[in-house]
């Protein structure tokens, strides 16, 4: 018998659907950090996902990417750019990691 999908599940397919138009934005999604990787979620919580940003990256196409991500999922996204992060930030937020 399956089990039924969880959020994280959720959020999970419609990134990986979306996969194409990242690499296309300049972007390649890693993964999920924050309550809805812990599955702490509540029904406000944004989803915060991060990347790794490219040489070309566009950031017009980026902010298409995080509306339609955000159109799919019903909620607020973050889009992270783990490069950009202070190591000590990455570190803690990588505890909660869940890839792609």
């Amino acid at each position: 018998m399956d089990r039924p999908q969880t959020l994280l599940d959720q959020v999970l397919d419609v990134l990986r659907a979306h996969q194409e138009a990242a690499k296309a934005a300049g972007a390649e999604l890693i993964g999920v950090v924050g309550s809805i990787a812990r599955g702490d979620a509540g029904a406000d919580s944004d989803v915060d996902v991060v990347f790794d940003a490219r040489d070309d990256l566009d950031y017009w196409r980026l902010g298409g990417l995080q509306m339609d991500l955000q159109d799919a999922l019903g909620r607020r996204v973050d889009l992270v750019d783990r490069l950009m992060m202070r190591p000590e930030r990455w570190r803690y937020m990588a505890e909660d990691l869940v890839p792609l």
